[in-house]
């Protein structure tokens, strides 16, 4: 009987002393719990445009001091572009020396750049980036992968010490096919190599179409006598047109070759814009019989067949200078009363395109220039205005359609009649790229609507080129870049509010390898590095609509 008491007070004593040492390592901060590791579970890493889905794991990978950028042996001649502007941007970015490899496979420490993907619903521009002993950028195209690699140096870059990227599985596709910036060129010479640091900026925020407008002039032309002295420009320079090339800047088919080169490394496409029958100036001082005998002498004469001859003649020389399939032939603000001239120029240069194999694009201006001669509808609309352009009724009649309303995504310095810099709060809180009217929902779509091909903001130089110098249009391109593209891809899941995104965007700043003119910075993100309360989202949640991609590929 005492044994058995023993026994029991034993048992009772020793039962005691585990409850003890459970509790004693349940409060024990240092001990490495379940708890503990939930605590440590990885948010999303803060980049821009924010992370599509995003599964966090625990701790960081740290890259090597020899760090490896490896590619997957299988797509070597697809992945070799984008992994040396990797290489070259992550030295700038992470100041050490990179290599780069083939494997089969990813070893430890291995930035690793593949093709295997079979996730068809991150379509072209997607890309699965594993973050554990390697970094694994998984991608369906050359132009995911690129795009992974963004988001690694976005990653570094707001690393102290440039080498820690938090561990993880990250899901990242866009929403729409077209995000795009368009630069007037035209009316004011922009060197080369701006040029070039335009395109690595819009790659390091993941947008892929710089729309160059080529030739523009000063408004209110007029048709008295002195027209001819007033200012215009045409931007590229050729043998076959002496004298057509502004004096003040003029861009060659050589300076074309390497701006696509450049383009094509980063994933960006060049679209050139020729407008006419007007802002046609510089054609018509070059041929003054060209001009118009009725209206403003910068609109073309579309009763004269010899204007036809003449634009077919510089789209013959000028159109093989550039890699796109889809060419911007201009073609807005004519004069109203000339609408089924203006209709028919529009179907003339649709169908030259078409005999070369390309597309249209075009100024929405279809509302205004009413006329009972139809208009083909193959051919991409940028709605620009909704009243030269009503939104829905350019749907209706089948346009592939842009959004690029001047209320919202127009910069014109140093005027009143539209936006000096973007509203980039009102933007990043209210805009979407399917919303064309922000106090008139009748004008907008529906999100997902399948023929918008997404948007496009402008800067345009109304008051010509001494209203504001490189500096002026960085401080109003890049503060629109960044906002826009964090709206353009889509994201949701883990955007920021618009402050803290502000501070983000100071701290990831311009691209690597560019020397665009400095910003002042904002203060440093105040961002903790782990969360109490992670929430993982399964990675299929925001399931992308493949069908876009489809339609993206045809472009």
């Amino acid at each position: 009987m005492k044994r058995k008491r023993f026994l029991l007070a034993s048992g009772i004593v020793l039962l005691f002393c585990l409850l003890g040492v459970l509790l004693a390592i349940f409060f024990n901060p240092q001990a490495p719990t379940a708890r503990q590791a939930t605590v440590m579970i990885n948010p999303a890493p803060k980049v821009i445009p924010s992370l599509r889905e995003w599964r966090g794991s625990v701790g960081e990978f740290e890259l090597p001091v020899r760090a490896h950028i490896v590619i997957d042996t299988r797509y070597e001649t697809q992945l070799k572009e984008a992994a040396s502007t990797f290489q070259n941007d992550l030295r700038i970015v992470a100041k050490r020396n990179v290599s780069i490899s083939t494997a089969p496979n990813a070893s430890p420490g291995d930035l690793f750049l593949t093709l295997g993907a079979t996730d068809r619903a991150i379509g072209d521009e997607g890309y699965l980036l594993t973050i554990e002993d390697s970094v694994i950028i998984d991608a369906r195209t050359s132009k995911g992968a690129f795009y992974g690699t963004r988001s690694l140096l976005q990653i570094l870059t707001q690393d102290d010490a440039k080498s820690h990227i938090p561990r993880g599985l990250a899901r990242d596709y866009s929403s729409y096919p077209m995000r795009g910036f368009m630069l007037d060129v035209g009316r004011k010479f922009v060197p080369l190599n701006i040029l070039k640091d335009y395109v690595k900026l819009l790659a390091w925020y993941k947008m892929d179409d710089f729309h160059l407008h080529l030739n523009d002039n000063q408004s209110g032309v007029g048709n008295e006598d002195g027209w001819e002295a007033k200012y215009s420009a045409f931007r590229l320079k050729s043998d076959k047109f002496q004298g057509l090339a502004a004096t003040d800047g003029a861009y060659s088919k050589q300076d074309m070759r390497e701006l696509q080169d450049l383009a094509r490394t980063y994933s960006v496409t060049i679209t050139p814009e020729i407008d006419a029958p007007a802002h046609a100036l510089a054609f018509t001082k070059y041929r003054p019989d060209l001009a118009s005998s009725k209206y403003d002498k910068d609109f073309l004469d579309l009763s004269n067949p010899k204007t036809y001859t003449f634009m077919d003649s510089v789209w013959d020389e000028f159109l093989p200078w550039f890699d796109t399939d889809e060419f911007h032939i201009g073609v807005d603000e004519y004069a109203v009363s000339d609408a089924d001239n203006y209709r028919r120029y529009i179907n003339h240069y649709i169908a030259y395109l078409k005999q070369h194999g390309k597309k249209a694009r075009i100024w929405g201006s279809l509302s205004e220039m009413k006329s009972s001669v139809p208009v083909d509808s193959d051919a991409t609309l940028e709605v620009w205005n909704n009243q030269w352009s009503n939104p829905i009724d350019m749907k209706k009649m089948g346009f592939r359609i842009i959004n690029a309303n001047d209320q919202n995504l127009y910069i014109v310095p140093g005027v009143t009649y539209y936006h000096d810099y973007l509203d980039t709060q009102l933007l990043y809180n209210k805009w979407e790229p399917y919303i064309f009217d922000l106090s008139n929902p009748k004008l907008n779509y529906a999100p997902g609507d399948p023929q918008l091909e997404g948007a496009i903001f402008a800067e345009w130089n109304d008051r010509l080129g001494g209203a504001v110098d490189e500096a002026g249009l960085h401080e109003r391109i890049k503060p629109a870049v960044q906002a826009l593209s964090e709206k353009m891809w889509g994201s949701t899941q883990n955007r920021l509010g618009y402050d803290q995104f502000k501070t983000l965007a100071g701290i990831i700043g311009d691209a690597p390898g560019t020397q665009l003119p400095p910003i002042t910075p904002p203060p440093p993100l105040q961002v903790p590095p782990h969360t109490d309360a992670p929430t993982q989202p399964e990675m299929s949640m925001l399931t992308p609509d493949p069908d876009r991609f489809r339609r993206a590929a045809k472009r």
